[in-house]
């Protein structure tokens, strides 16, 4: 059997929930533990999916990512959506199913996440999602320059400081960032995509909560409007929508 952990999250009590912020002061809605599956099924965005031992597992916090890339993609006719870093193909899928109208192409640097997307892909029967290897926004076809309506991400982002105390709640590579704060690969991706987006197009991203008041200058200094943040229950995760304006 594989030593690699599959790590599934339960979701906690609204009890459960208070007494740990009670006696440590941080806000969680779920713990994971390390199943000794070969794989689960994880209900996401109306679909389930098949999650292989070593992919990232999509938390419910994400359908939060989900909602705002199909609110940013549903004003636009035929739209090209672009997810990055997507793992096992959650949000891509999730989002061809709710778009039936949009083409999809969904980008992912590790072999097992990317079969994995497929595999679901082909069990779902979904007809309007491309996958494609490589990192960031390098293996889009060079056609989509200036033609791309939305491009969500949920990219490594924690801060490097936290990778002890979160050792092996993930797989290696899915959620620790690079760079001091852990948004290098976010900096590297919403310079990028403003080459990819079209005039009103939209830059879907998850951060931690405390991230964005700070990040959230820089991208305004690369040209994007001032995001707008989903609502937020807790400290984690938060998803922000950023518009590429119509005239620079």
């Amino acid at each position: 059997m594989s030593t690699i952990p599959l790590l599934v999250r339960l979701k906690l009590t609204e009890d459960q929930q208070r007494l740990i912020r009670d006696q440590t002061g941080v806000s969680i809605t779920s713990l994971p533990f390390e199943s000794a599956a070969q794989s689960i099924r994880v209900p996401f965005g109306g679909i389930t999916l098949h999650v292989p031992r070593g992919v990232f597992v999509p938390t419910p916090s994400t359908e939060q990512l989900l909602a705002e890339a199909i609110r940013a993609a549903a004003g636009w006719s035929n739209p090209v959506v672009v997810d990055v870093g997507t793992g096992c193909g959650a949000i891509a899928l999730a989002a061809a199913q709710a778009l039936p109208s949009a083409t999809i192409y969904a980008t992912e640097i590790a072999a097992a996440a990317l079969q994995a997307a497929r595999n679901n892909r082909g069990r779902l029967g979904v007809r309007n999602v491309r996958f494609l290897r490589g990192s960031l926004l390098s293996p889009l076809p060079q056609r989509l320059l200036g033609r791309v309506a939305v491009i969500v991400a949920n990219v490594p982002y924690v801060p490097p400081q936290w990778a002890d105390a979160l050792a092996g709640a993930y797989p290696v590579d899915t959620a620790i960032g690079t760079g001091v704060d852990g948004l290098a690969l976010v900096r590297d991706l919403a310079a990028a995509a403003r080459s990819f987006l079209c005039p009103g197009g939209s830059l879907v991203l998850q951060l931690a909560d405390f991230q964005w008041p700070t990040f959230s200058a820089e991208l305004v200094a690369l040209g994007y409007e001032s995001p707008v943040l989903a609502a937020r229950s807790d400290r984690g995760p938060v998803a922000g929508r950023l518009t590429w304006p119509s005239a620079i």
